[in-house]
């Protein structure tokens, strides 16, 4: 996991020390880890203080969903593709206590608006590894950037980063052991053969099955839960189904996400079919917090809408 330097600016993370042009610092921490893949650092003439002393920009999954959790109100976000700019499921747990009408609208995850970020005058702006490199360019002269892998498979370690960027990590640490905790003792009471859950969401006029690599995955197997044969797969995060093929998504339990102006399953000639259905063990969940949002806000809605409907 990398994060960008701007030559002139010292180290915000705790990293090993790195190279740098004529211009730059020396980092000023050393952290063993630093020389995995998985290490991050982050450009910063001075490490932050507080969080009221930061505008952070997040433009990838889960980012907003963390810095809130966290306590962080960002100043600009970027919104997934026809999605609202703050999914509804943040609104009902944070809109009480934080200002989330403050946030400005910062384009698409897939193409911010470079404009609207600069003008906001960030001091951190949390980004996406795989995002394209002109754009991370681009980003990199309006502040320092910090990216996270993106995806389901990855939320822990994305966590873990945008926290330690923004001075959060003992925070993040002691949230993410919860949600640990919980899923452990989940797990600890599964039977012998735990039940198969499967997980779908609505897709335009198709639908898309999650595996081990989505984020309702990753909380399906921390919890100990079975997955079918055939959603076993961690070559990508879903897969695409057509109606015609809905019976693949079957299990013993079924959670899908179903999003307005989209085809609905249960409307498909095969769906009465599905043995999750006839058990009225099929379940209607949140399309944007189960599949479309990779964070601990997300991770805990999942671990909780298991526990409350999976039984044994």
């Amino acid at each position: 996991m990398k994060i960008s330097r701007r030559a002139f600016l010292g180290t915000l993370l705790g990293a090993t020390t790195l190279a740098v042009t004529a211009c730059a610092q020396s980092s000023q921490n050393q952290n063993s880890s630093a020389s995995s893949s998985s290490s991050s650092s982050a450009e910063s003439s001075t490490s932050p203080s507080s969080s009221d002393e930061q505008r952070i920009v997040a433009l990838n999954t889960g980012q907003l969903d963390n810095l809130l959790l966290l306590g962080i109100t960002p100043v600009g976000v970027a919104a997934a593709k026809n999605s609202d700019l703050i999914p509804q499921f943040l609104k009902d747990r944070f809109s009480a206590d934080m200002d989330l009408d403050s946030i400005a609208d910062c384009g698409l995850r897939q193409s911010p608006d470079i404009e609207a970020i600069a003008n906001l005058n960030p001091t951190l702006i949390c980004a996406n590894s795989r995002a394209d490199e002109e754009v991370l360019n681009k980003l990199r002269t309006i502040a320092p950037v910090v990216t996270g892998e993106g995806g389901g498979e990855n939320w822990k370690q994305d966590l873990l980063t945008i926290a330690e960027a923004a001075g959060q990590k003992e925070k993040a640490e002691t949230l993410l052991k919860s949600y640990e905790d919980s899923a452990a003792e989940i797990a600890a009471n599964q039977p012998a053969n735990p039940p198969t859950v499967s997980f779908l969401r609505t897709k335009d006029q198709e639908f898309q099955m999650y595996g081990a690599q989505s984020m309702a995955g990753t909380v399906a197997a921390d919890c100990g839960y079975a997955r079918p044969e055939n959603q076993q797969f961690t070559d990508t995060a879903g897969q695409d189904l057509s109606a015609e093929l809905i019976a693949q998504a079957d299990a013993d339990w079924l959670f899908y996400g179903m999003k307005e102006g989209n085809i609905n399953p249960e409307d498909t000639p095969l769906w009465t079919s599905l043995k999750a259905v006839q058990s009225n063990q099929a379940i209607p969940v949140d399309g944007d917090s189960w599949y479309l949002n990779a964070s601990l806000v997300s991770a805990e809605i999942i671990l909780q809408g298991l526990k409350d409907n999976v039984t044994v």
